[in-house]
C-alpha cells in the first residue's frame, strides 16, 4: 500500500511540475502534415479535384472515395494489344487502389494530375442529371525522388461520371489516344498490375 501511495504522489509531483495537464497546445504551423482537403461533390466537376488531391497525398482516401463501386478502367486498344488482356480484366476499385498504391510507391518525389485544361475544362462535355460524360486530356506527371527525370504519362480519355448516395463518383475511366509521344495511364496501369 505503501509503495502504491509512493507512486501516485510521484506522478502527481511529476505532472504538476510539468503544468497543467488541460491547457490547450499551441496551435501547428500551416503545413506540417499532409493536408488532403476534400471537397463535397456537389456537381461532376468536382470529382477531379478529389481524384487529383488523393492522387498526390500520402494517403488514399480522397481518390477512393470518388471511385463509383463500379468504377472500371478500359485501356486503348494499343496497350491492350501491347500488355494484354490479363493486364486489364476485371478491374475493379480494388484494382485502382492497388496500382496506386504502387504508383505512390515507385514515385515517392511529387506526383500530379490535370485532369482537361489548365482550367479544368475538356473538348466535350456532356453534363446532364445525375451523370457526366467528360472527354479531353489528362496529365500525370511523376518523380520517383531519385534524381532521375520526371515521367510524364498523358493521353484523352472519356471519364463517365454518375451521382452516387454520397455525390458525383468516377464509375469509368477509358483511355481513347495518346497525348503526343507520352505513353498513356494505360500503359503504366497495366504494367503496374503485369508485375504483380
Amino acid at each position: 500500500m505503501r509503495r502504491l501511495f509512493s507512486t501516485l504522489m510521484l506522478i502527481l509531483a511529476m505532472l504538476a511540475s510539468s503544468g497543467c495537464i488541460f491547457e490547450p497546445r499551441s496551435p501547428e504551423p500551416p503545413g506540417t502534415e499532409d493536408e488532403d482537403p476534400w471537397v463535397v461533390p456537389n456537381t461532376a466537376r468536382d470529382v477531379f479535384l478529389n481524384l487529383a488531391s488523393g492522387f498526390v497525398s500520402i494517403r488514399d482516401s480522397n481518390y477512393e472515395r470518388s471511385l463509383d463501386p463500379a468504377f472500371t478502367f478500359v485501356p486503348r486498344d494499343a496497350d491492350l494489344a501491347q500488355l494484354g488482356a490479363a493486364a486489364f480484366e476485371n478491374w475493379t476499385p480494388a484494382v485502382e487502389m492497388e496500382v496506386l498504391g504502387r504508383i505512390k510507391t515507385l514515385y515517392v518525389g511529387e506526383r500530379a494530375i490535370q485532369f482537361g485544361d489548365e482550367d479544368g475544362k475538356f473538348e466535350k462535355e456532356d453534363i446532364s442529371v445525375g451523370s457526366a460524360i467528360f472527354e479531353g486530356s489528362y496529365r500525370m506527371i511523376l518523380d520517383r525522388g531519385d534524381g532521375s527525370e520526371e515521367e510524364i504519362y498523358a493521353g484523352i480519355a472519356r471519364f463517365t461520371v454518375v451521382q452516387g448516395t454520397k455525390g458525383y463518383v468516377l464509375t469509368k475511366w477509358e483511355d481513347l489516344q495518346n497525348d503526343g509521344d507520352y505513353p498513356t495511364s494505360g500503359a503504366l496501369r497495366g504494367t503496374l498490375r503485369a508485375t504483380n
